[in-house]
């Protein structure tokens, strides 16, 4: 699987390509910027992948979740992210 320049960000890292960016200079700014940012990582990689099925796992073990009810959680989760994307 091929590597896109958010993956790193996901991770705490910087970006290569950010390395030319001036920074914001408010610390609100970055940090919004942060969030938006892996709130967009997890709607490109990690919602579209839940649509397939994914596994939770909790303090009493994996709870595996199929592809039908997967579907309707990534929507939920796309929207909450959504809504979340609009707050920053």
């Amino acid at each position: 699987m091929s590597q896109d320049m958010f993956d790193p960000r996901a991770k705490g890292k910087a970006c290569p390509t950010s390395a030319s960016m001036v920074p914001a200079t408010v610390p609100q700014a970055q940090t919004a910027c942060h969030e938006a940012q892996l709130i967009g990582y997890a709607l490109s990689h990690h919602v579209p992948e839940m649509r397939r099925g994914f596994e939770i796992l909790t303090i009493h073990g994996r709870w595996h979740v199929d592809a039908e009810p997967a579907a309707r959680m990534a929507e939920l989760m796309r929207q909450h992210l959504m809504q979340q994307l609009e707050t920053i």
